[in-house]
Protein backbone atom coordinates (compact mmCIF):
# COMPACT_ATOMS: atom_id res chain seq x y z
CA UNK A 1 0.00 0.00 0.00
CA UNK A 2 2.62 2.53 1.15
CA UNK A 3 4.76 1.67 -2.29
CA UNK A 4 1.27 2.12 -4.75
CA UNK A 5 0.63 5.65 -2.95
CA UNK A 6 4.32 6.58 -3.02
CA UNK A 7 4.51 5.86 -6.65
CA UNK A 8 1.31 7.94 -7.05
CA UNK A 9 2.79 10.85 -5.85
CA UNK A 10 5.79 10.69 -7.17
CA UNK A 11 4.07 10.31 -10.40
CA UNK A 12 2.32 13.11 -10.38
CA UNK A 13 5.73 15.27 -8.80
CA UNK A 14 7.74 14.17 -12.10
CA UNK A 15 5.22 14.71 -14.49
CA UNK A 16 4.17 18.09 -13.13
CA UNK A 17 7.90 19.40 -12.76
CA UNK A 18 8.72 17.96 -16.33
CA UNK A 19 5.58 19.02 -18.45
CA UNK A 20 4.18 22.07 -16.44
CA UNK A 21 7.19 23.80 -14.60
CA UNK A 22 10.25 23.13 -16.80
CA UNK A 23 8.71 24.46 -19.52
CA UNK A 24 7.84 27.59 -18.31
CA UNK A 25 11.26 27.96 -16.54
CA UNK A 26 12.90 27.32 -19.96
CA UNK A 27 10.98 29.31 -22.00
CA UNK A 28 11.14 32.32 -19.55
CA UNK A 29 8.04 33.71 -21.15
CA UNK A 30 6.06 33.33 -17.49
CA UNK A 31 6.64 35.16 -14.20
CA UNK A 32 9.61 33.44 -12.80
CA UNK A 33 8.76 34.26 -9.23
CA UNK A 34 5.33 33.54 -9.84
CA UNK A 35 5.50 30.07 -11.57
CA UNK A 36 8.17 29.62 -8.20
CA UNK A 37 5.46 30.02 -5.70
CA UNK A 38 3.16 27.81 -7.71
CA UNK A 39 6.13 24.75 -7.98
CA UNK A 40 6.04 25.48 -4.00
CA UNK A 41 2.56 25.03 -3.33
CA UNK A 42 2.40 22.24 -5.29
CA UNK A 43 5.01 20.37 -3.87
CA UNK A 44 3.47 21.24 -0.65
CA UNK A 45 0.24 20.14 -1.46
CA UNK A 46 2.03 17.11 -2.42
CA UNK A 47 3.50 16.78 0.66
CA UNK A 48 0.63 16.83 2.28
CA UNK A 49 -0.98 14.51 0.84
CA UNK A 50 1.60 12.18 1.55
CA UNK A 51 1.61 12.94 5.01
CA UNK A 52 -2.27 11.99 4.86
CA UNK A 53 -1.12 8.82 3.18
CA UNK A 54 1.59 7.76 5.72
CA UNK A 55 -1.33 8.68 8.67
CA UNK A 56 -3.49 6.08 6.72
CA UNK A 57 -0.70 3.54 6.36
CA UNK A 58 0.23 3.65 9.92
CA UNK A 59 -3.02 3.93 11.25
CA UNK A 60 -4.32 0.40 9.19
CA UNK A 61 -0.92 -1.44 10.17
CA UNK A 62 -1.56 -0.61 13.28
CA UNK A 63 -5.16 -2.30 13.00
CA UNK A 64 -3.14 -5.34 11.75
CA UNK A 65 -0.95 -5.86 14.28
CA UNK A 66 1.63 -4.38 12.50
CA UNK A 67 1.97 -2.28 15.42
CA UNK A 68 0.56 -2.50 19.17
CA UNK A 69 0.09 0.76 19.05
CA UNK A 70 -0.43 3.87 16.56
CA UNK A 71 3.33 5.36 16.28
CA UNK A 72 3.99 8.79 18.02
CA UNK A 73 4.55 11.96 15.90
CA UNK A 74 8.19 12.33 16.97
CA UNK A 75 8.60 8.51 14.80
CA UNK A 76 6.04 9.53 11.92
CA UNK A 77 7.46 13.39 11.46
CA UNK A 78 11.11 11.84 10.27
CA UNK A 79 9.76 9.13 8.21
CA UNK A 80 7.93 11.88 6.28
CA UNK A 81 10.74 14.39 6.15
CA UNK A 82 13.15 11.83 5.12
CA UNK A 83 10.61 10.86 2.12
CA UNK A 84 10.57 14.66 1.27
CA UNK A 85 14.03 15.57 1.31
CA UNK A 86 15.34 12.61 -0.21
CA UNK A 87 12.39 10.48 -2.16
CA UNK A 88 11.15 13.71 -4.02
CA UNK A 89 14.58 15.27 -5.38
CA UNK A 90 15.84 11.98 -6.11
CA UNK A 91 13.50 10.82 -7.86
CA UNK A 92 12.61 13.78 -9.95
CA UNK A 93 16.66 15.02 -10.77
CA UNK A 94 16.72 11.26 -12.23
CA UNK A 95 13.86 11.92 -14.41
CA UNK A 96 15.13 15.30 -15.36
CA UNK A 97 18.38 14.09 -16.42
CA UNK A 98 16.89 12.06 -18.65
CA UNK A 99 14.22 14.65 -20.20
CA UNK A 100 17.47 17.49 -21.10
CA UNK A 101 19.58 13.84 -21.91
CA UNK A 102 16.84 13.48 -24.13
CA UNK A 103 16.14 17.04 -25.75
CA UNK A 104 20.31 17.09 -25.93
CA UNK A 105 20.01 14.40 -28.03
CA UNK A 106 16.64 15.60 -30.06
CA UNK A 107 18.50 19.10 -30.31
CA UNK A 108 21.75 17.74 -31.85
CA UNK A 109 19.81 15.53 -34.41
CA UNK A 110 17.93 18.28 -35.66
CA UNK A 111 21.00 20.41 -36.09
CA UNK A 112 22.62 17.73 -37.69
CA UNK A 113 19.74 17.46 -40.19
CA UNK A 114 19.40 21.16 -40.91
CA UNK A 115 23.41 20.97 -41.70
CA UNK A 116 22.45 17.91 -43.66
CA UNK A 117 19.92 20.28 -45.75
CA UNK A 118 22.41 23.50 -46.23
CA UNK A 119 24.83 21.24 -47.49
CA UNK A 120 22.20 19.45 -50.34
CA UNK A 121 20.88 22.54 -50.60
CA UNK A 122 24.00 24.00 -51.46
CA UNK A 123 25.21 21.38 -54.11
CA UNK A 124 22.20 21.50 -55.68
CA UNK A 125 22.36 24.82 -55.98
CA UNK A 126 25.97 24.63 -57.78
CA UNK A 127 24.59 22.01 -60.14
CA UNK A 128 21.72 23.95 -61.28
CA UNK A 129 24.41 26.39 -62.37
CA UNK A 130 26.43 24.41 -63.97
CA UNK A 131 23.24 23.62 -66.19
CA UNK A 132 22.59 26.78 -67.65
CA UNK A 133 26.03 27.89 -67.99
CA UNK A 134 27.15 24.62 -70.00
CA UNK A 135 23.86 24.62 -72.04
CA UNK A 136 23.96 27.95 -72.91
CA UNK A 137 27.68 28.33 -74.31
CA UNK A 138 26.44 24.58 -76.68
CA UNK A 139 23.23 26.36 -78.11
CA UNK A 140 25.40 29.20 -78.66
CA UNK A 141 27.48 27.03 -80.72
CA UNK A 142 23.92 25.31 -82.42
CA UNK A 143 23.10 28.70 -83.38
CA UNK A 144 26.33 29.09 -85.03
CA UNK A 145 26.04 26.53 -87.29
CA UNK A 146 22.47 27.77 -88.18
CA UNK A 147 23.64 31.15 -89.02
CA UNK A 148 25.89 30.02 -90.93
CA UNK A 149 23.71 27.42 -92.68
CA UNK A 150 25.88 24.39 -91.72
CA UNK A 151 24.66 20.64 -92.50
CA UNK A 152 25.95 20.20 -88.70
CA UNK A 153 23.36 21.79 -86.95
CA UNK A 154 21.12 18.55 -86.91
CA UNK A 155 23.99 16.56 -86.15
CA UNK A 156 24.91 19.09 -83.19
CA UNK A 157 21.07 19.19 -82.27
CA UNK A 158 20.87 15.57 -81.90
CA UNK A 159 23.92 15.30 -79.36
CA UNK A 160 22.53 17.79 -77.22
CA UNK A 161 19.39 15.99 -77.15
CA UNK A 162 21.18 13.20 -75.73
CA UNK A 163 23.28 15.83 -73.13
CA UNK A 164 19.89 17.27 -72.19
CA UNK A 165 18.18 14.07 -71.29
CA UNK A 166 21.41 12.66 -69.03
CA UNK A 167 20.94 16.21 -67.67
CA UNK A 168 17.71 16.59 -66.94
CA UNK A 169 16.82 12.63 -66.07
CA UNK A 170 20.15 11.48 -64.28
CA UNK A 171 21.79 13.99 -62.81
CA UNK A 172 19.27 14.88 -59.70
CA UNK A 173 21.23 11.72 -58.07
CA UNK A 174 24.07 12.01 -55.91
CA UNK A 175 26.31 9.63 -57.78
CA UNK A 176 25.76 8.73 -61.07
CA UNK A 177 27.54 5.64 -63.36
CA UNK A 178 30.93 6.61 -64.08
CA UNK A 179 30.35 5.51 -67.63
CA UNK A 180 27.62 7.54 -68.83
CA UNK A 181 29.53 10.20 -67.81
CA UNK A 182 32.49 9.15 -69.69
CA UNK A 183 29.84 9.29 -72.61
CA UNK A 184 28.81 13.20 -71.26
CA UNK A 185 32.15 14.25 -72.06
CA UNK A 186 32.78 12.50 -75.93
CA UNK A 187 29.31 13.51 -76.69
CA UNK A 188 29.93 17.19 -75.61
CA UNK A 189 33.83 16.85 -77.74
CA UNK A 190 32.29 15.84 -80.58
CA UNK A 191 29.42 18.89 -80.62
CA UNK A 192 32.96 20.94 -79.87
CA UNK A 193 34.63 19.34 -83.40
CA UNK A 194 31.63 19.82 -84.99
CA UNK A 195 32.51 23.74 -84.49
CA UNK A 196 35.67 24.04 -84.75
CA UNK A 197 36.40 21.36 -87.37
CA UNK A 198 39.54 19.99 -88.35
CA UNK A 199 42.05 22.68 -87.93
CA UNK A 200 40.81 21.81 -84.13
CA UNK A 201 43.42 19.07 -82.36
CA UNK A 202 41.85 16.96 -79.73
CA UNK A 203 43.21 13.84 -77.66
CA UNK A 204 41.28 12.14 -75.70
CA UNK A 205 42.92 9.16 -73.64
CA UNK A 206 40.93 6.67 -71.08
CA UNK A 207 42.87 3.79 -69.32
CA UNK A 208 40.74 1.50 -67.05
CA UNK A 209 37.86 -0.04 -66.51
CA UNK A 210 34.89 2.14 -65.58
CA UNK A 211 32.10 -0.28 -65.19
CA UNK A 212 30.33 -0.43 -61.96
CA UNK A 213 31.50 2.60 -60.92
CA UNK A 214 30.07 5.72 -59.63
CA UNK A 215 31.37 9.49 -59.36
CA UNK A 216 29.13 12.85 -59.05
CA UNK A 217 27.74 13.85 -61.62
CA UNK A 218 28.94 16.82 -63.62
CA UNK A 219 31.72 17.49 -61.70
CA UNK A 220 34.33 16.77 -64.62
CA UNK A 221 32.64 18.91 -67.40
CA UNK A 222 32.98 22.04 -66.18
CA UNK A 223 37.14 22.09 -66.54
CA UNK A 224 36.53 20.49 -70.27
CA UNK A 225 34.53 23.60 -70.85
CA UNK A 226 36.45 26.06 -69.45
CA UNK A 227 39.40 24.49 -71.82
CA UNK A 228 37.35 25.18 -75.05
CA UNK A 229 35.73 28.41 -73.93
CA UNK A 230 38.93 30.38 -72.92
CA UNK A 231 41.35 28.35 -74.54
CA UNK A 232 40.53 26.92 -78.04
CA UNK A 233 37.99 29.41 -78.72
CA UNK A 234 40.77 32.01 -78.67
CA UNK A 235 43.34 30.37 -80.38
CA UNK A 236 43.67 31.83 -83.97
CA UNK A 237 45.41 28.82 -85.37
CA UNK A 238 45.93 25.52 -84.00
CA UNK A 239 43.78 25.46 -81.02
CA UNK A 240 44.71 21.84 -79.07
CA UNK A 241 43.01 20.22 -76.06
CA UNK A 242 44.46 16.79 -74.29
CA UNK A 243 42.77 15.07 -72.13
CA UNK A 244 43.84 11.88 -70.09
CA UNK A 245 41.63 10.23 -68.07
CA UNK A 246 43.08 7.08 -65.43
CA UNK A 247 40.10 4.82 -64.09
CA UNK A 248 41.80 3.14 -61.12
CA UNK A 249 39.91 0.95 -58.62
CA UNK A 250 38.92 3.66 -56.01
CA UNK A 251 40.28 6.89 -57.89
CA UNK A 252 40.01 8.39 -60.87
CA UNK A 253 43.07 10.90 -62.51
CA UNK A 254 41.64 13.76 -64.77
CA UNK A 255 44.64 15.85 -66.53
CA UNK A 256 43.49 18.23 -69.08
CA UNK A 257 45.40 20.42 -70.85
CA UNK A 258 45.27 23.30 -73.28
CA UNK A 259 46.58 26.23 -75.52
CA UNK A 260 45.69 29.71 -74.87
CA UNK A 261 46.55 32.96 -76.51
CA UNK A 262 49.57 34.48 -75.56
CA UNK A 263 48.29 37.70 -73.62
CA UNK A 264 50.72 39.21 -71.27
CA UNK A 265 49.54 39.51 -67.41
CA UNK A 266 46.09 38.12 -68.19
CA UNK A 267 44.93 34.92 -66.76
CA UNK A 268 41.39 34.62 -67.05
CA UNK A 269 41.14 30.65 -67.69
CA UNK A 270 41.01 30.29 -63.96
CA UNK A 271 38.44 32.67 -62.93
CA UNK A 272 35.38 31.57 -64.35
CA UNK A 273 32.20 30.59 -63.12
CA UNK A 274 31.93 27.30 -63.88
CA UNK A 275 35.62 26.38 -62.30
CA UNK A 276 34.54 28.02 -59.25
CA UNK A 277 31.45 26.31 -58.71
CA UNK A 278 33.26 22.95 -59.23
CA UNK A 279 35.75 23.68 -56.79
CA UNK A 280 32.89 24.71 -54.50
CA UNK A 281 31.21 21.00 -55.09
CA UNK A 282 34.77 19.78 -54.69
CA UNK A 283 35.43 21.12 -51.57
CA UNK A 284 31.70 19.95 -50.24
CA UNK A 285 31.84 16.63 -51.36
CA UNK A 286 35.32 15.43 -50.97
CA UNK A 287 36.66 17.95 -48.51
CA UNK A 288 39.91 15.91 -47.55
CA UNK A 289 39.97 13.08 -50.07
CA UNK A 290 40.63 14.89 -53.57
CA UNK A 291 43.64 17.19 -54.93
CA UNK A 292 42.89 19.58 -57.75
CA UNK A 293 46.06 21.26 -59.49
CA UNK A 294 45.78 23.66 -61.66
CA UNK A 295 48.53 25.66 -63.70
CA UNK A 296 48.16 29.27 -65.72
CA UNK A 297 51.26 29.75 -68.16
CA UNK A 298 51.43 31.76 -70.23
CA UNK A 299 50.78 29.54 -73.61
CA UNK A 300 48.98 26.77 -72.05
CA UNK A 301 46.39 25.81 -69.05
CA UNK A 302 46.42 22.55 -67.27
CA UNK A 303 44.08 21.04 -64.43
CA UNK A 304 45.15 17.63 -62.89
CA UNK A 305 42.53 16.36 -60.53
CA UNK A 306 42.07 13.31 -58.46
CA UNK A 307 38.77 12.30 -56.61
CA UNK A 308 37.76 9.06 -55.29
CA UNK A 309 35.16 7.01 -57.38
CA UNK A 310 32.89 4.32 -55.94
CA UNK A 311 31.52 0.96 -56.76
CA UNK A 312 28.04 0.65 -57.25
CA UNK A 313 27.48 -2.17 -54.97
CA UNK A 314 28.70 -0.68 -52.16
CA UNK A 315 25.66 0.90 -49.44
CA UNK A 316 27.83 4.00 -48.22
CA UNK A 317 30.05 6.34 -48.84
CA UNK A 318 31.59 9.02 -47.25
CA UNK A 319 31.41 12.92 -48.38
CA UNK A 320 33.20 15.03 -46.34
CA UNK A 321 32.19 15.12 -42.68
CA UNK A 322 28.50 12.66 -43.61
CA UNK A 323 27.76 9.31 -44.47
CA UNK A 324 24.77 8.74 -46.47
CA UNK A 325 23.28 6.04 -47.63
CA UNK A 326 22.18 5.55 -51.91
CA UNK A 327 19.88 3.00 -53.28
CA UNK A 328 21.50 2.52 -56.84
CA UNK A 329 18.35 0.88 -59.13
Amino acid sequence: MNTTLMTLILMGLTYGVLYYFLPRYISRTKNFIGTTILLLLFVSFLAVINYIFLMLIFSISTRLGYFNQMPKMSFIIPVWARLILFNYPTVVGFALAIKILKNWYLKQKETAQVGREIINGELQLLKAQVHPHFLFNTLNNIYSFIINDSNDATEALKKLSTLLRYIIYECDQPLVQLEKELKMIRDYIDLEKIRYGKNFNMSLQVQGNASKKMISPLLLIPFLENSFKHGASQMLTHPWINLDITILEHELEFILSNSKPAIAGEKTISNGLGLRNVKKRLSILYKDTHALNITDDIMSFSVSLKVPIFQSNEDVYEFGHEVKAYELV
